[in-house]
């Protein structure tokens, strides 16, 4: 009672002015029902708002006696503010897991997979995902990842080889430390076309080591427990006895993989593609604990989409969402490569000529600067149409990334603050009817043949003469539009798509509260420290816009570990709401850092420009 009583006391005048409004609105909804109910059947109380709220009106005034029907009225009073806090508590920020506690398998999923693919055997598979787990961190701090390309996919393959161009260009190597797995869960399983897929919680303790010599300014140093979500895809048909893994066999034929498979992970005797998914589970993705909670309320939509693509999946067996979106992975960063490097010839032979032109005129406007750090967020399926004799499906990409640019003194200028992340959507586009695809170009392979593309200056397959970027054979960019132009395209060409999802609910996801409060967790740690008084800032902050502290202890674990980036949304107002909330918070202390101010000054500009 005593808790009641207090909590009557703190809302007492929202409650009293509620309970005038709820009196008099009644009042005045009997008077309305008396003139309106007076005449014929089609006004009768019995029908429409009026005489509803008549009925609720007699109902709580005449029939429940006093002092009931105004505890009724407090009562429902009551209900409607913890409702409010409800709602306000639906965020995706509240969903972020971190603690080993919050993880737990999905023991229904599992169960039904399990049903349907007999010879699965849920220990065997997390025994292949723990050594996966340690030989690719082992790979990263050593720079080599020849040593796990077998069982990783073209996609997954391309996010580590650009962070190693750039490491290299920077000078730096990645040490990890005190590598330790807690604990291992699986997610979700899902079934698509051909295809399985099966997501996982890793939760793990690490000590990572940034180093480089050259540019000192840019080192770095964290002891961090945190989870990561890692995804496998593997043909429904494969051979559960086939271990990848633990061999460096071919899985087809027995004989020794090559120690350097590079860009193409193809058997050297028989000429099998071990990453296929034909023979055993392949790494997909790494995405971070609030990347991965924001994609799957995404695949609300998605799964919208992959109802209307059907008429695709029927041309090309071997089609599936989690193929289109490792190829575009692929593809996006090998972009981002020749953007750094000033070289089209990184990606000519996967990209249409238009786009090629368009490329190579950008280039000639972009500054020079390397990647600190990049990596992608999230790669959606957003959009399916046809158009011109093709297949076009527009798929959203959220990158994050840090700039750094070399002076003429030779030092590194850290250009970005901290890490930011942008937004763009990557056309993708296949003749209707196509040729059967027997080689990636994404992984220089020639798809009409599948002969090894040596020479990325040559258009022209060196074996069989085809031309390497005709959408004849395989999925081939034809462009990369940023949110506001896209929303241009599809106001032109609404008619043309087959499913759509507007990049606008994608936005919504997070709310305008969400992204200022994830930046402003970003700016308190900004400086390299996330201090008690911080913390007891970042929760006193979260109390008063309605997060969960319990709910919300995965993204203040992120900010310490200086896990989070900036994100921001399209709509140029939103920006400027949410860099004012930044400001505020900044200055709240009374006493603005100068990492702080660095970073709003960096966010100012942007929203100017």
């Amino acid at each position: 009672m005593k808790k009641i009583a207090r909590f009557l006391l703190k809302h007492s005048g929202l409650l009293f002015r509620m309970l005038i409004v709820l009196v008099l609105l009644a009042i005045c909804i009997e008077g309305f029902a008396r003139m309106g109910g007076a005449g014929g059947g089609s006004s009768s109380n019995s029908g429409g708002s009026g005489g509803m709220f008549s009925m609720l009106f007699y109902f709580i005034f005449k029939i429940i006696p006093f002092p009931f029907n105004f505890l009724l009225i407090i009562i429902l009073i009551v209900f409607f503010i913890f409702i409010s806090k409800l709602n306000k508590q639906a965020t995706v920020l509240n969903k972020i897991q971190t603690n080993k506690n919050e993880v737990f398998d999905n023991n229904k999923e599992i169960k039904a997979f399990t049903e349907i693919h007999k010879d699965f055997n849920k220990n065997d598979f997390i025994k292949k995902v723990k050594i996966a787990f340690i030989e690719i961190q082992n790979a990263w701090s050593e720079k080599n990842i020849n040593k796990v390309r077998r069982y990783i996919s073209d996609g997954m393959y391309q996010r580590v080889i650009t962070q190693f161009k750039m490491m290299d260009a920077l000078n730096q190597k990645n040490i990890i430390t005190d590598l330790k797995i807690i604990n291992i869960t699986i997610d979700k399983i899902e079934s698509e076309g051909l295809f399985d897929t099966i997501h996982l919680a890793i939760y793990a303790r690490i000590k990572d080591s940034f180093i480089s010599n050259l540019y000192p300014n840019l080192n770095s140093k964290f002891y961090e427990e945190f989870v990561e979500y890692w995804t496998f895809i593997r043909k429904s048909s494969a051979n559960s006895n086939i271990d990848m893994y633990s061999s460096f066999n071919c899985p087809n034929c027995g004989g020794d993989l090559s120690a350097d498979m590079g860009d193409m992970c193809k058997c050297p005797y028989c000429g099998s593609i071990t990453n296929s998914g034909e023979y055993d589970w392949v790494l997909s993705k790494i995405t971070q604990a609030d990347d991965y909670f924001i994609n799957e309320r995404h695949n609300i939509y998605t799964d919208k989409i992959i109802d209307k693509v059907e008429e695709i999946s029927s041309e090309d067996e071997n089609f599936a969402v989690q193929i289109i979106e490792d190829k575009v992975s692929n593809g996006y960063l090998q972009i981002e490569t020749a953007k750094v490097f000033k070289d089209a010839n990184y990606i000519k032979r996967f990209v249409t000529d238009n786009y090629l032109n368009k490329f190579q005129y950008k280039l000639n406007q972009e500054s020079n600067f390397y990647y600190n750090r990049i990596f992608l967020n999230d790669v959606k399926l957003i959009g399916a149409l046809s158009k011109d004799r093709k297949n076009i499906l527009t798929v959203a990409v959220t990158c994050s990334y840090q700039r750094v640019i070399i002076n003429n003194r030779d030092k590194a200028i850290i250009f970005d603050s901290v890490v930011k992340s942008k937004k763009e959507v990557v056309f993708i586009s296949r003749d209707i009817n196509a040729k059967e695809n027997k080689g990636s170009i994404y992984a220089k392979q020639c798809s009409n043949c599948g002969g090894t593309i040596l020479d990325t200056t040559n258009i022209n397959c060196s074996y069989c003469g085809n031309i390497l970027n005709s959408e004849s054979t395989d999925w081939i960019i034809s462009d990369i539009m940023t949110y506001e132009d896209y929303y241009t395209f599809l106001s032109e060409n609404h008619n043309l798509f087959m499913a759509n999802i507007s990049p606008k609910k994608l936005e919504k996801i997070y709310k305008n509260r969400d992204y200022a409060f994830n930046n402003i967790l970003v700016m308190i740690a900004a400086d390299g420290i996330f201090e008690e008084e911080e913390i007891h800032f970042a929760k006193k902050l979260a109390r008063k816009w309605g997060y969960s502290i319990k709910k919300i202890e995965g993204i203040l674990d992120m900010a310490k570990n200086k896990l989070l980036v900036i994100r921001m949304p399209e709509d140029k107002k939103d920006k400027q709401k949410i860099y004012k909330l930044m400001e505020k918070a900044a200055a709240v202390d009374g006493n603005i850092s100068a990492e702080e101010r660095a970073l709003l000054d960096e966010v100012k500009r942007e929203i100017d420009n």
